[in-house]
């Protein structure tokens, strides 16, 4: 069952999370940032100064995911500044409570890829959907290969 941390307080997840229906995760408020801390895990400021420049020069990408109400709460009080300068980070842990793969970012919007998260995922419990617009690449990646075969079944030749 995958976790998910946040260091936002558990209002602004459960807002940010609205509409998402997910049975098999298990979504968290770390506010102050005790799995982090235990990871390791870097604070900086410069990546805070850098993510807002990158949000602001791109916010037509962006504009879709950011909350004002949201940003105002998430910051506020030392535990809010703290989470500001959170950069990210990515762990796979096993059943076993391994770590086998771990991403940390650089910049404020970088995260582990869905190529490596899918990878980490045993085969008989990867998503099967094939759908265009799936997050997982294989599935993608099969929808493409299900409509080549399928203009082939149509395409006859001929003038």
């Amino acid at each position: 069952t995958p976790l998910f941390f946040f260091r936002s307080p558990p209002a602004s997840i459960e807002m940010g999370l609205s509409g998402v229906v997910a049975t098999d995760s298990l979504t968290l408020s770390d506010r102050k940032g005790i799995v982090y801390d235990s990871f390791h895990v870097r604070r900086t400021a410069m990546a805070a100064v850098k993510g807002t420049i990158e949000v602001t020069k791109n916010i037509n990408k962006y504009k879709q995911y950011l909350n004002n109400a949201n940003i105002s709460v998430d910051t506020k009080g030392r535990d809010g500044m703290k989470a500001a300068i959170q950069l990210p980070a990515d762990f796979c842990i096993d059943e076993d409570g391994i770590v086998v793969d771990v991403f940390r970012a650089k910049k404020s919007q970088d995260h582990m890829s869905l190529e490596r998260i899918e990878a980490f995922v045993p085969p008989e419990k990867r998503c099967k959907c094939s759908k265009k617009d799936c997050l997982f690449p294989s599935c993608r990646q099969r929808y493409e290969e299900i409509m080549e075969d399928a203009a082939a079944m149509l395409y006859f030749g001929g003038d």
